[in-house]
C-alpha cells in the first residue's frame, strides 16, 4: 500500500508509518525501523548546524576535542586516521583541531561555523529551538540563552520547564454521573460531585470565583450546577443540548455550542431557571456544526472549532463581534480544544486524522502530530508541560509532552463510564491576571447592565 504522509511528516523507511519531522535525528527511535535516526552522523558536521562535534563513521558523533588526540574513539577509529599530523595554521576566530581531513576551525558550544569556514556566529537557540528551548519565556545571549517564567509559576533545576507555584495543580474529570478530582502529581483521585446514575455528566467547567461546577445533563437537556463549598445544586439553564460548556468567571457568563443549529449562546451565571429560557444567541447563521470552545475571560476572546464539511478554527470577541479564522487547512474533525496562555497557543485533537495539533494565537506557528493512538478525544486541557484529553474509546484519560507528544501515559482509567468532560488546574486562571492585561468589559459592575453583559474588547 502507498503511504501518503501529512507535509509535517515523514515516512519511515519500510513504508508502515509516519513520523514527524521533529522527531528525526532527535536520538530516539521513532520509526519500527530505526530510519528516523538512521544517517544523522552527518548532521555533525553540517554546514549551517553547530560544529562541536565530529562525525564516525558508524553514525554517531564524537566531540571534536576527542579527535586526533592518540586514543581511539569512534569504534572504526575514524578519528585517528588520515592527516592528524598536520599541524592547525589557519585564523580560526575560536577554535582549531587537527581532523583526519586536515586542521579545520571549530566554534565554542552556542556558535555556529560560518561559510567562510574561519569566523563563528551567535546560535539563537531560542527562534531555533522554538518551544523545545523553554518551556515559558525565552531570553538569547552570544554563546547561550535563558529560560524565565511567568509569575506564579517556578523554574526547575533543569533550568527549561516552568512549574506552577503554590496549591498542587489537578484536573477536572466528568465520568459517566460523577466528577473525579485528579491531582496531577500526587495522583490522588476523588470523587466531588455524582447525580443520578441513569443520566451523563457530558462536558463541564468551574467557576473559580464562586467555585462552582457546571456541566451539561443530556437526560434532562439542561446546564446544571453545584457549589463545591456548601453543596448547593441548582438548574442554570433548560431546553438545551450541547456538546461544549465554557464559563466567562471573570464576566460571570456561561457560553455554549448547538452544532445541530449552528449557533454560540450564552447566559448569565447567577441565572436561576424559572421556566423560561434567559439566554440570547451570541453567533449564528454561518456556523458549520460549532463543536468545542474555549474561552480566554481576560482578553474579552472565545474560540471555538467547526466540524461540518469545511471544518475550521475561529476566533471572536465574547459579544459574537469581530470573527477571525484561525485555521482552515489540514483539519479533519476538531473536537477538542485547550488553550495555553503560557504558551500564547491553542491545541486540537482531531478524531478523524488521528492528530495532535497547536498553532499560536495570531494564527501561525502551526504544528501536527500524528498521533496512533488519539482515536475519539472528546475534551481536552494544557497544564504546565503536558496535554491531556480523555479518550472515549479507551475509556481514559491520557496525557502526552504538548511540545513533542510524546511519553504518553495513561491517568486515568475506568471500567465502567466513559470520560467526557475535562478542565485543568482553575489556579492557571488566577495567575494569568498578573500577566496579561484584562479588557474584559464585563468585570465589573456587569458592566452597567441590567441583564446580560457580553464582553467586547
Amino acid at each position: 500500500l502507498h503511504l501518503s504522509c501529512p507535509r509535517t511528516h515523514v515516512p519511515c523507511r519500510d513504508g508502515t508509518e509516519c513520523v514527524a519531522q521533529e522527531y528525526v535525528c532527535d536520538g530516539e527511535k521513532d520509526c519500527a525501523d530505526g530510519s528516523d535516526e538512521d544517517g544523522c552522523a552527518q548532521l555533525c558536521d553540517t554546514p549551517g548546524r553547530s560544529r562541536s562535534s565530529y562525525p564516525c563513521g558508524l553514525g554517531t558523533c564524537l566531540n571534536a576535542s576527542l579527535v586526533c588526540d592518540g586514543r581511539r574513539d569512534c569504534a572504526d577509529g575514524s578519528d585517528e586516521a588520515g592527516n592528524c599530523s598536520v599541524p592547525c595554521e589557519r585564523s580560526c576566530a575560536h577554535l582549531c583541531y587537527p581532523s583526519p581531513q586536515g586542521p579545520r576551525c571549530w566554534c565554542d558550544p552556542g556558535y555556529r561555523l560560518a561559510e567562510d569556514g574561519l569566523s563563528c556566529r551567535d546560535i539563537d537557540e531560542c527562534t531555533e529551538r522554538g518551544e523545545g528551548a523553554c518551556s515559558q519565556t525565552c531570553l538569547n545571549a552570544p554563546g547561550s540563552y535563558s529560560c524565565g517564567c511567568l509569575p506564579g509559576y517556578l523554574l526547575e533545576p533543569d533550568g527549561h520547564v516552568c512549574k506552577l507555584t503554590g496549591p498542587e495543580p489537578m484536573l477536572l474529570v466528568a465520568v459517566q454521573s460523577e466528577v473525579w478530582f485528579c491531582g496531577l502529581r500526587s495522583g490522588r483521585e476523588e470523587v466531588l460531585l455524582a447525580v443520578d446514575k441513569d443520566r451523563v455528566i457530558f462536558s463541564l467547567d468551574y467557576d473559580l470565583v464562586e467555585r462552582k461546577i457546571f456541566w451539561m445533563d443530556l437526560a434532562t437537556e439542561s446546564i446544571r450546577w453545584q457549589d463545591l463549598d456548601l453543596g448547593k445544586k441548582g438548574t442554570l439553564v433548560k431546553g438545551v443540548r450541547s456538546d461544549c460548556i465554557a464559563v466567562d468567571w471573570l464576566g460571570r457568563n456561561l457560553y455554549w455550542t448547538d452544532g445541530a443549529a449552528g449557533q454560540v449562546l450564552a447566559t448569565r451565571l447567577g441565572a436561576a431557571w424559572r421556566g423560561v429560557p434567559e439566554y440570547t444567541v451570541v453567533m449564528d447563521g454561518d456556523l458549520d456544526r460549532p463543536h468545542s470552545l474555549v474561552l480566554q475571560p481576560l482578553a474579552g476572546l472565545l474560540y471555538w472549532s467547526e466540524v461540518g464539511s469545511h471544518p475550521r478554527l475561529m476566533e471572536a470577541a465574547m459579544d459574537g463581534s469581530r470573527r477571525h479564522m484561525l485555521l482552515a487547512q489540514g483539519l479533519g474533525w476538531p473536537t477538542a480544544l485547550a488553550l495555553d496562555l503560557p504558551s500564547w497557543r491553542i491545541f486540537w485533537l482531531d478524531e478523524k486524522l488521528g492528530s495532535v495539533g497547536s498553532v499560536r494565537l495570531d494564527g501561525t506557528g502551526v504544528k501536527v502530530l500524528q498521533l496512533g493512538w488519539v482515536q475519539s478525544p472528546f475534551a481536552a486541557a494544557v497544564c504546565e508541560g503536558q496535554l491531556y484529553w480523555s479518550e472515549r474509546k479507551a475509556w481514559s484519560v491520557q496525557q502526552v509532552d504538548k511540545a513533542s507528544g510524546k511519553n504518553r501515559t495513561v491517568l486515568l482509567k475506568r471500567r465502567h463510564g466513559q470520560p467526557h468532560g475535562l478542565q485543568p488546574c482553575p489556579v492557571v486562571a488566577v495567575l494569568t491576571r498578573a500577566v496579561l492585561a484584562g479588557t474584559n468589559g464585563c468585570s465589573k459592575s456587569n458592566g452597567g447592565c441590567a441583564q446580560l453583559c457580553l464582553p467586547n474588547p
